[in-house]
């Protein structure tokens, strides 16, 4: 095999997309491949030619905020939701709201009226929308879709609108992207590897049909070079691939190389040169292998962020504990993306004060507040709505002059559960206590350790990662894995910027995923 110019064939790659006048542009950038850095350099190419308003629009909230990290401030960065909702009030006027769960009211008005077939959008919809002058998360990129439709001109318009993410994109967000490049310069970036959310409608396939050669609206091109994982990490990812047949005509999927970019990664891949297979371990001893685990790496690499997910609907509960045990055992720094806090709060009980905060006679408020007739608990509500906007908006002076009581009362109203004083006391007391006296050395004390499900761990990297339950019949649910399942490894894979573990649990079969690599680049440990 000819020996490859890394850093040549890298600066060829973007030097292309760079110089590129077309005005919408499709680039394919697996993990670690430089899309936040591609973003910036396009973005400061526009600022030469004196540029200034630029976009970036991705999936997810959480996304949204890695990217604008990136960015720095360079761009505006939203998510598709959060785009079209700004573009969609606007275009309604004074008045409108954005209530996240519109949908759900909209569906209980029409079923109580009879009306059991509706679709977003159709007349019976659209009049409850205008009733309560409000969009959601369902029905908003629709009516942006719409809004642009009736009148092209309404098109919002961008010096550069960069989209990420894409392959996570459902129908109508794809419809809206489209509508869009027909009044601005698009450049849209995805991976039809990453494709996680089809159960909610997502497809890769918008990506795809982008991409081909037949499609001459969009100029493709592709990112290369990975500069997170290690040389290993991107053989097994080959040997996923071509174990499970991705590159078969029929599965559409577009065709890539994936290069380990040697010149930031050879010491890396020097260091830890195999796939980490733990076997037998009990569910109960996974925080204490990973805790035995990071003290062995620690002595012989500098490492600072830890990972550790695994498939959300089979292991939510193994994940609890581990984030539990591992603050046990010292770690300082342990974030549980699902983890609960002791107030638990209506976020729609909360979101209706809002409005009648702003709107004492709001339709939606009272109509989340189940539109109550009686007087007294009438004016309860708009006292804890007044409550509420105080919080919110006042100066830090007036927010300590609210009474205890007032507050006592909207804390009823808006809490799923009351912890006692004596719990929380008696919580805090032990969490301080193990503060102050369970003490693991530095630098392992003070890593960062994120704990969450696969899907949640999009737009993440960590020098060590742990995949927990990884046992067939977990992940992947049976024998011949989904496309979904297959995608979901690979994202996890690629989260290693150093080590990957695979943790298989007692009395499970290893998950068939480790068929897929070479004994010579696995090392397996047996739990007793």
């Amino acid at each position: 095999m000819p020996t490859i110019d890394h850093k040549a064939e890298r600066d060829i790659d973007v030097g292309k997309i760079k110089a590129s006048t077309h005005p919408r542009k499709v680039i394919v950038a697996g993990p670690g491949t430089g899309k936040s850095f591609l973003f910036q350099e396009l973005i400061k190419e526009k600022k030469k030619q004196g540029k200034t308003d630029f976009v970036a629009i991705t999936f997810i909230g959480k996304l949204g905020d890695a990217l604008a990290d990136d960015l720095c401030g360079l761009a505006e960065t939203v998510t598709m939701h959060g785009f079209a909702r700004k573009f969609v009030l606007a275009s309604c006027g004074a008045g409108w709201e954005y209530y996240p769960r519109i949908f759900d009211v909209i569906k209980e008005d029409l079923v109580s009226e009879g009306i059991t077939t509706f679709e977003i959008g159709d007349d019976n919809y659209k009049a409850k929308t205008a009733y309560y002058k409000a969009v959601g998360d369902a029905d908003v990129v629709h009516y942006a879709v719409q809004i642009c439709k009736k009148d092209n001109n309404k098109i919002p318009k961008h010096d550069l609108i960069l989209v990420d993410e894409f392959q996570d994109f459902n129908a109508i967000e794809s419809e809206f992207v489209d509508l869009l490049s027909q009044k601005n310069e698009l450049v849209i970036v995805g991976d039809d590897d990453q494709a996680l959310y089809e159960f909610k409608g997502s497809s890769p396939s918008y990506i795809r049909s982008k991409h081909n050669n037949r499609n001459t609206d969009f100029e493709s091109h592709t990112l290369r070079f990975c500069s997170r994982c290690t040389e290993v990490i991107i053989k097994y990812f080959h040997s996923i691939v071509t174990k499970y047949n991705l590159n078969e005509p029929a599965k559409n999927r577009i065709q890539k190389e994936y290069i380990c970019y040697v010149p930031d990664k050879e010491k890396d891949s020097k260091a830890n040169p195999k796939i980490n297979l733990i076997t037998n371990c009990p569910t109960g001893m996974v925080a204490y292998k990973i805790k035995a685990e990071l003290e062995k790496i620690v002595s012989e690499q500098k490492i600072k962020d830890v990972l550790v997910i695994g498939e959300g609907r089979s292991c939510k509960t193994i994940l609890e504990n581990t984030t539990k045990q591992l603050k046990k055992y010292g770690f300082k720094h342990v974030d549980f993306s699902k983890g609960e806090g002791y107030l638990n709060l209506k976020q729609e009980i909360v979101d209706a004060y809002k409005f009648i905060g702003k709107d004492a006679d709001s339709l939606l408020g009272w109509r989340i507040l189940g539109n109550p007739s009686d007087q007294a608990i009438k004016d309860g509500h708009k006292k804890n709505a007044k409550t509420l906007k105080s919080i919110l908006n006042d100066a830090p002076s007036k927010v300590k002059a609210i009474k205890d009581s007032d507050v006592a009362e909207l804390e009823a109203s808006i809490q799923l559960a009351i912890v006692s004083d004596t719990e929380i006391r008696r919580s805090l007391l032990i969490e301080e206590i193990k503060n102050k006296n369970i003490n693991l050395s530095r630098p392992l004390g003070n890593l960062n350790i994120t704990v969450c499900n696969i899907l949640n761990s999009k737009g993440l990297g960590a020098d060590v990662v742990f995949v927990i339950g990884f046992d067939e019949g977990k992940f992947p649910v049976t024998t011949t894995p989904t496309d979904s399942e297959i995608y979901q490894l690979l994202v996890a894979l690629t989260r290693a910027k150093k080590r990957i573990y695979f943790i298989n649990t007692t009395g499970k079969k290893v998950s068939s995923f480790m068929d897929c690599i070479d004994s010579t680049d696995l090392v397996t440990e047996k739990v007793n």
